[in-house]
């Protein structure tokens, strides 16, 4: 079986959020591997006094503010049109930067669908492994605000995701709860902000804030390590659920009792390395975050996802067989 795409309706929950392109070389090259490109099509909107969303703006006496995912009420900013630009050219490069061009999948060795012969004088059957590829497609209100190739070959139609970004004021000092939360020992009633920074108001999956991207905390001082909120949340959007989920515990997977708990980001862990990877609360990326595209090679190919071994070497060469074995019959079945 070979599938040359795969639309996000028809693959299964939690890696039904994405559009995914597989594309097998040309004969010309014996040493081009295969790509498999993850679209992911994304509606940014810019949320301000013009624009409010119920539930994240609160108007209290004709101020504007932003309702962070802890209950936090911060001061709101209106979008000047050269910010929203900015921060759509920006927000692409930093989620392209974290999730393109950093996994390899190995073709199974009992899998030919991919092969292709050359056509020099000694030619080849060559088996090609999968070079994983990522491209998001920022969308506007008449389509891609990236019309060129660079936005993927899956750039148009309707957004898998849309996400609320709020601009909030710099000069914050000082943040109380909204009035509909109820503080505790961890959420007392007000709190005061050193810095407002991507760290500052706390962003979700649906909900973004301008530091997230324009003046990140890179150095999370909470967690002890590198954070990339913009490649967390992307992350997200490729169906990937905190990294002690990823890692098979049931209560910290996408609507598990504890999936939004410090410990689903790997705070506790045995393992250090649990809280610096991206979908903790760092910044690393591992082999186990290669989830994303083992699960959607599976519906291109028909081979389980649990048989495409991934690697982080991106220059892994093809395997290759002498094209008479093949033509012949005389290959071994499994090479």
């Amino acid at each position: 079986m070979f599938k040359a795409e795969i639309k996000s309706v028809e693959a299964t929950s939690p890696y039904n959020t994405f559009d995914s392109i597989l594309e097998k070389p040309d004969s010309k090259d014996p040493a081009q591997n295969a790509w498999l490109m993850l679209q992911l099509r994304i509606k940014l909107n810019f949320v301000d006094s013009r624009n409010p969303v119920p539930g994240l703006t609160v108007n209290q006496g004709g101020k504007f503010y932003a309702k962070d995912t802890d209950g936090y009420d911060f001061p709101l900013l209106d979008w000047p049109p050269h910010l929203v630009q900015r921060f759509q050219k920006e927000f692409v490069k930093v989620a392209e930067r974290t999730w393109n061009w950093q996994f390899l999948l190995i073709t199974p060795r009992n899998y030919s669908e991919l092969d292709y012969q050359t056509s020099d004088s000694r030619p080849l059957t060559v088996r090609p492994n999968i070079r994983c590829l990522f491209r998001l497609s920022v969308l506007g209100p008449s389509g891609p605000c990236d019309t060129t190739p660079a936005a993927g070959p899956m750039r148009s139609g309707l957004p898998h995701r849309t996400i609320n970004i709020v601009n909030l004021s710099l000069a914050t000092k000082h943040v109380n709860l909204d009035s509909s939360v109820t503080p505790t020992a961890e959420l007392p009633a007000g709190r005061d902000v050193a810095t407002v920074d991507g760290l500052s108001w706390r962003s979700n999956a649906d909900n973004y804030d301008d530091s997230d991207l324009f003046n990140p905390a890179w150095w999370d001082k909470h967690h002890m390590v590198l954070s990339n909120t913009v490649g967390h949340e992307i992350g997200h959007a490729l169906g990937q659920c905190h990294i002690m989920g990823l890692k098979g515990i049931a209560d910290y997977k996408f609507d598990g009792a504890k999936a939004n708990d410090r410990a689903a980001y790997g705070v506790g862990s045995a393992d250090p390395l649990d809280a610096w990877n991206i979908m903790g609360g760092g910044n690393r990326l591992y082999l186990i975050n290669a989830v994303s595209w083992r699960e959607r090679i599976a519906l291109h190919t028909g081979i389980p996802a649990d048989k495409w071994a991934a690697s982080g070497t991106m220059d892994t060469p093809p395997r290759t067989m002498p094209f008479g074995l093949t033509a012949f019959g005389m290959a071994p079945a499994e090479w």
